[in-house]
């Protein structure tokens, strides 16, 4: 964390049970942090999104961070999936909200996860950039009516 007021730069922690530092995270590599009730929608069982969907959002919302999104193509090729599966299961997410248009060139659509959702920036630049952008909505089980 770094002091407005100084510049200086100091790290907070909070003390295990023992009273000994709390040790750094194992991660490998970067991470960031995902909302566990929205996350917790999108697994139950009546959401409507189906294992692949689930996959697809990951593989994206990581993409996000490592380099601005991902297109279908690039989804359906790291998952296994056919890219024509992945474009109509990536414009379902985006038309709930669960996706953003990160970059359109074309035909070829680029996507990145909400950020109500998956985030690992900052609180105040995820708060910042959440604000944009509308909440998603799990679309709920489809019924043949």
């Amino acid at each position: 964390m770094l002091n407005q007021s100084t510049g200086e730069l100091f790290e907070l922690w909070e003390p295990d049970e023992d009273g000994t530092p709390r040790r750094p995270y194992s991660f490998g590599g970067r991470h960031g942090q995902f909302s566990f009730e929205r996350v917790l929608a999108m697994l139950h069982k009546d959401s409507g999104i189906t294992g692949d969907a689930f996959r697809v959002f990951f593989y994206c919302g990581i993409m996000t961070y490592k380099q601005g999104g991902a297109t279908a193509k690039e989804a359906a090729d790291h998952l296994g999936l056919t890219v024509q599966a992945t474009r109509r299961i990536a414009k379902e997410l985006a038309e709930n909200k669960f996706f953003l248009v990160a970059d359109r060139i074309g035909r070829t659509i680029k996507y990145k996860a909400s950020p109500h959702i998956v985030s690992s920036l900052s609180g105040a630049e995820q708060s910042e950039e959440a604000a944009a952008y509308h909440l998603p909505v799990v679309p709920g089980r489809r019924t043949a009516n």
